[in-house]
């Protein structure tokens, strides 16, 4: 029963009682008076009745306040979403008691705009939207005209003047047919991408308890910490360039996870490959991924944010370590499968290049062991952290003799920052390091992010970063292969 026929109930009932004490007063017969008394009391207790049914209904309000794990309290708004609805059996026969409105669904605000329902046993569906958008400015000065990979090739190297939309994303998510069945679809457009949409992320997950849990679909490979993190919460805008060569990507296959103990965590994974998004299943091979990662955060939950906005009183730490073993298989000798076309030498020469590792020879058949060593703390505004790679690519199989037997890749980063201002401004710098056998390169960066409302959700950034040489071609950090120069790069991000 909605507030308006609640109320219109109670006042004509209210009006039928002063109409009858009106009645009484008049008439002095004292049978005339038991009976209206009579009736007086009937109503009396019918109004009674229903009040308590009144009291009974759950309450719905268009909002409440809903504390938080600080002991402070948000103000959640509920639009109610009201159907018509049969209390009893008979209530839809002829001559039957009128129907009630009952609140089945609502919406709300809770990280994204939901409809949720009152009673999700008796209505199991939810469906949530939110999303965020980055706008960004790179400007690139070169300090050399072009570089030549191991193959032989010369490449020119561009000045970049440019804006772009690096990630728009739209996200949707909920649970349906029952609450321990989640779903989760994103979808991501930027211009880098001739402006289409790709499916980034889509699955459906099984929650068995509160710990455990896995996921039928597409996600990210659980093989570095700076990866399974979400891209709008890196230090600077984007991530550092040794985490963007060596992490995995995203495939297909099915993930399990589970708690460890009060604050541990470990998810693992089979999958279809290393990185094997937005490749049709006529470019995969025959061979499957696994993946696992394990973290620690000693001192409580960590979350999943680097930067220490909410100036933490408390000290926060997270030690982890991933592992990805994925081989990759050839149509023939010297004829690779799309799959592999991903790794690269340390001098950003394409693995499956033609001449890559010898001249007139094509690598085309290979298996890739990864792992990483990943730490991060946080305390009173500060806030630190580090990822070490190690990555061997063994059983090397090309159309001729290879001058190496495997390879080995390792590298790190380590990046650190400080809230100048809480919540309003905070300063960060960044050291990246890539080495194996075809070169070594680095990067240096330093930049500040900005947020002028008082919220997370909306950051302005700038930084500005020194690159000796690229590994990797990375359109998403706006770092090209051969990239010896520096760039700089402002950015507008928002999330709802």
């Amino acid at each position: 029963m909605t507030w308006l026929s609640r109320t219109t109930a109670l006042a004509l009932l209210w009006g039928t009682a002063l109409a009858t004490t009106s009645t009484f007063a008049q008439s002095p017969a004292n049978g005339e008076m038991a009976e209206i008394r009579a009736r007086m009391e009937a109503q009396e207790a019918e109004l009674q009745a229903l009040r308590q049914r009144l009291d009974a209904q759950p309450a719905y309000g268009f909002h409440h306040i809903e504390e938080d794990s600080c002991g402070g309290g948000a103000e959640i708004y509920r639009l109610p979403i009201v159907y018509d609805y049969c209390y009893t059996p008979d209530c839809c026969d002829d001559g039957g008691p009128p129907k009630q409105h009952v609140m089945k669904y609502y919406t709300t605000y809770d990280k994204g705009f939901v409809i949720r329902p009152y009673n999700p046993e008796e209505n199991p569906f939810e469906i949530k939207f939110g999303g965020w958008v980055q706008f960004r400015y790179n400007g690139y000065s070169r300090n050399s005209d072009s570089w030549t990979d191991n193959a032989g090739t010369t490449r020119p190297i561009r000045n970049r003047n440019e804006f772009e939309l690096e990630r728009s994303r739209l996200q949707i998510s909920g649970y349906a047919i029952d609450p321990r069945l989640s779903y989760f679809v994103q979808m991501d457009g930027d211009t880098d991408g001739s402006d289409s949409v790709d499916f980034f992320d889509y699955w459906w997950a099984w929650e068995f308890n509160d710990d455990q849990k896995v996921y039928l679909g597409k996600r990210k490979v659980p093989g570095s910490r700076q990866w399974i993190l979400s891209a709008k919460h890196t230090r600077l805008a984007d991530r550092p360039m040794a985490a963007d060569f060596f992490r995995p990507g995203r495939t297909v296959g099915i993930f399990g996870a589970t708690k460890v103990g009060e604050n541990g965590y470990f998810e693992a994974m089979i999958g279809d490959g290393y990185r094997t998004e937005n490749t049709p299943p006529a470019d995969i091979d025959d061979k499957l991924a696994f993946a696992a990662t394990n973290y620690w955060d000693p001192y409580g939950d960590f979350g999943g944010k680097l930067t220490d906005y909410d100036y933490s009183c408390d000290q926060r730490m997270r030690l982890g370590h991933s592992f990805v073993f994925a081989p990759n298989a050839s149509i023939a000798p010297g004829q690779p499968i799309d799959e592999s076309d991903f790794i690269r030498l340390t001098d950003g020469t394409k693995l499956t290049a033609l001449g890559a590792l010898a001249p007139g020879v094509r690598l085309s058949e290979f298996d890739v062991y990864l792992y990483t060593l990943d730490f991060a703390y946080r305390w009173r505004g500060w806030s630190f952290d580090a990822e070490y790679y190690m990555r061997w690519i063994q059983n090397l199989r090309a159309s001729g003799a290879l001058p190496v037997e495997n390879l080995y890749q390792h590298g790190y980063f380590a990046e650190g920052g400080y809230f100048l201002v809480p919540e309003k401004l905070d300063f960060n710098v960044r050291y990246s390091y890539v080495s194996g056998y075809y070169g070594n390169v680095d990067e240096y960066a330093a930049g500040f992010n900005f947020y002028p409302c008082d919220t997370r959700n909306l950051k302005l950034t700038f930084d500005v970063t020194k690159v000796n040489g690229s590994p990797l071609n990375n359109t998403s950090s706006g770092i090209l292969v051969g990239d010896d120069g520096i760039l700089f790069r402002g950015q507008f991000q928002a999330e709802f």
